[in-house]
């Protein structure tokens, strides 16, 4: 059975060296623009370059993460960064937006592309999409299960990678916006405020409690069954986490791919949430998959205090040994408090007490105490091989007797080559190749080190100054400065790179937007309430829920443009249930969740498909691919209508009453008919959406209209507080203004 790459996150250098030194045979990190943590420490140009060294030396693979969504506006930063990224050569570009995938076939790149888990692709259409734009892996969303993880490996031509340890969303990856809609801080763009990590407080209730915050995901003792899923890529998040826990946890699921049987106490010395196997055995119940009053880190339990005290020093009762130096925390009245350990004296008497200094004299007995970090940690930046940092390279070393010394190499894909004005004599001890050339130039400067001396083409013995040598790798130093210093972007444009220009049809696309694109250029798409609404409100394009098809009149399926939009489909249950209802139909017009869209579109030509704007489209080059497919695009809500260039073609759908803010498989965190608020008094609700998924909507009202596009939706849920018959009256004023 072959054994799938460990992938570790690299949120600094630092953590680059713990990943490697670990035991990773991958890592992911990212540069200063486009990567999904914005607020790590990343990586800029030189350091980069850096690490692309490294794991070329090391033979580790590079994957660089460009998993945002990028917009028209920034397109230009976007060309930047590909044009050095070119010259980089990592092993593979993380992307969720499928616009760089587009761009980077028109240049003819030779990068191998890997879908992002904020691509949310669950395995249901869009494969011959995928591999047309040269995706060769996929990576899960987190929400998968054991048997959904089993199915698309067997029947998906891509390398599939999955997530085994780290943070869990809420919300399913790349369909969260509940942190832009309550701000500034999109998690499409890597800057989450993490909402769902923040208290909240149901109606009638005084209690704030983290009702949305899941745990960890820990796939530890799953190892097993995952590698006979016959997965590519076992992949650990944290980017934003330190060192030393990248180091613990690298370690630990190392040993436990190579069969090695070690238990993951250490896995809570490190930085960790209460853990879960989140959806590996499937979706699981509330009390399973919430963090409940904890939502930081957990730590190990260590110890009870027993109540007694002396001179200072406080008794515990000991679950685990324990170390001055250790830091320890526990929580009174629901307040988490910590401090070090500065003196730890064991009981004679008692194996299991000891007595200890640095803890308050106060603490109730029978104080629950929990370790956050060890003093007994590994040194392992000490392990560390600075060698490994520079290129190797080979130089190749000829001449006799009365000729000049020549030296020649290759660096930066240049041949360079150098000769002595000092010619060859005789040597009276030791000839060059015998230690003189390796003494003085197998280090070159801070980049390069030379793991081969050539001298095939040297006569032995023979000797030239010191001081010659030396002149010979300055020599050699100024030429290898000279190639750093060629523009990045002269090289790639002259010498690495021909474009090809995309060229799209103009007729195809306005046939795609015809045929997209109701006569009424607005469209209403009814989140519930949907017999009221329908026959209520005063438009003539309404978007229905297709699993609430029966409940609308048929005199409103006659006299007005009915749409649908359906559930999200997230495996090949849903897949094929949902192709069985619709392939009997002659006619009809359908809002799709995401990839499933290509693939009905496909097998369904007589029907016509959109994809909603959940599917995060924001640039001009994604756009166009997606009406190229013959299917229409609702536009992200994330792209301002201030920013959609006037000739852009396709819906817009920046109107919401009640926007939705989250798309997630977890049980239902409250139920249907309650709200619950944060601290600003922002409101929210929540609504069944089909095949396990719950949406989260925002209780925030649309005041009016800026009717900047000629074709636009807007998007209405019902809240549990709000009449219906008002909202219908207050949509009807605004839309007729």
């Amino acid at each position: 059975m072959i054994k799938p790459e460990l992938l570790a996150p690299a949120g600094s250098i630092d953590c680059l060296k713990a990943a490697i030194l670990a035991g990773a045979d991958a890592v992911y990190l990212a540069g200063k623009r486009f990567g999904a943590r914005a607020f790590a420490n990343n990586f800029d140009e030189n350091e980069l370059k850096w690490a692309r060294k490294v794991t070329n030396n090391l033979n580790k693979k590079l994957y660089i993460t460009l998993n945002t969504i990028v917009f028209e506006h920034e397109w230009h930063l976007l060309t930047q960064t590909l044009d050095f990224l070119e010259i980089l050569q990592p092993d593979s570009l993380i992307i969720q937006d499928l616009g760089i995938a587009v761009e980077l076939k028109n240049r003819g790149s030779k990068i191998p592309l890997h879908l992002s888990t904020q691509g949310a692709w669950f395995g249901q259409g869009g494969i011959e999409e995928l591999k047309e734009l040269g995706i060769s892996r996929i990576i899960l969303p987190r929400e998968t299960s054991k048997n959904e993880i089993s199915e698309i490996v067997k029947n998906s031509p891509f390398e599939i990678e999955v997530f085994v340890h780290g943070a869990m969303c809420y919300s399913i990856s790349g369909r969260c916006y509940w942190s832009s809609t309550l701000g500034t801080r999109s998690g499409n763009r890597g800057t989450c405020a993490q909402p769902c990590r923040k208290e909240y407080n149901l109606e009638n209730s005084k209690t704030n409690y983290p009702l949305f915050s899941p745990k960890d995901l820990r796939l530890f003792n799953q190892i097993k069954p995952l590698i006979e899923t016959g997965v590519s890529s076992l992949k650990i998040e944290g980017r934003m986490k330190s060192p030393e826990y990248v180091y613990q946890v690298v370690k630990d699921y190392r040993k436990a791919i190579d069969g090695e049987n070690i238990d993951n106490t250490n896995l809570d010395e490190v930085f960790s949430r209460a853990s879960s196997t989140a959806f590996f055995f499937g979706v699981q119940k509330n009390s399973e998959w919430k963090t409940g009053k904890n939502n930081g880190r957990e730590g190990i339990v260590v110890g009870y205090t027993t109540g007694k005290n002396e001179k200072g020093l406080t008794e515990i009762l000991l679950k685990q040994e324990i170390k001055a130096g250790d830091g320890l925390f526990w929580y009174i009245n629901n307040k988490k408090e910590g401090s070090k350990l500065t003196f730890v004296q064991k009981n004679n008497k008692n194996k299991n007490l000891t007595w200890v200094r640095g803890l308050p004299n106060n603490l109730p007995n029978n104080t629950e105490l929990r370790r956050t970090s060890s003093n007994n940690e590994e040194n392992w930046l000490s392990k560390w091989d600075k060698s490994c940092e520079r290129y190797p390279i080979e130089i190749r070393w000829s001449g006799k007797v009365g000729t000049p010394l020549t030296l020649e190499t290759c660096i930066n894909n240049k041949n360079i080559c150098l000769k002595s004005d000092e010619l060859l004599e005789i040597a009276n001890s030791k000839g060059l190749e015998e230690g003189p050339l390796q003494e003085k130039f197998n280090i070159i400067g801070d980049d390069y080190k030379v793991t081969k001396h050539i001298t095939n083409n040297l006569d032995h013995k023979l000797y030239l100054s010191v001081a010659t040598l030396k002149t010979l790798k300055r020599l050699l130093l100024d030429k290898i400065t000279s190639f750093k210093n060629i523009s990045t972007n002269k090289v790639f444009k002259d010498e690495y790179c021909t474009l090809v220009e995309h060229k799209i049809s103009l007729s195809s696309i306005q046939n795609t937007i015809l045929k997209g694109i109701d006569s009424n250029p607005i469209r209403l798409r009814l989140w519930n309430e949907t017999e009221f609404l329908s026959k209520a409100l005063n438009v003539n394009c309404l978007v229905i829920p297709w699993n609430e098809r029966f409940k609308v009149p048929n005199n409103i399926i006659v006299t007005k443009q009915i749409s649908y939009w359906l559930p999200p489909i997230l495996n090949a249950n849903h897949f094929g249930k949902l192709y069985n209802e619709l392939k009997s139909l002659k006619k009809g017009k359908f809002l799709c969740w995401g990839w499933e869209a290509f693939k009905l579109a496909k097998l369904l030509p007589q029907l016509d498909f959109e994809i909603d704007w959940c599917f995060n489209v924001a640039n001009k080059k994604f756009l166009n691919y997606i009406l190229e497919k013959g299917i229409g695009v609702v536009l992200s809500k994330e792209w301002k209508l201030v920013d959609i260039p006037k000739n852009i073609a396709g819906y817009k759908s920046n109107y919401s009453w009640n926007p939705l803010v989250s798309y997630t498989r977890f049980a239902n965190a409250i139920n249907t008919d309650q709200i619950a608020s944060n601290s600003h008094h922002d409101n929210f609700f929540t609504l069944a959406v089909g095949n396990g998924i719950t949406a989260m909507f925002l209780e925030k009202n649309l005041n009016k209209l800026s009717k900047l596009k000629d074709f636009f939706q807007i998007d209405v849920a019902i809240s549990p507080k709000e009449n219906p018959i008002q909202v219908v009256e207050n949509l009807n004023r605004i839309i007729n203004l």
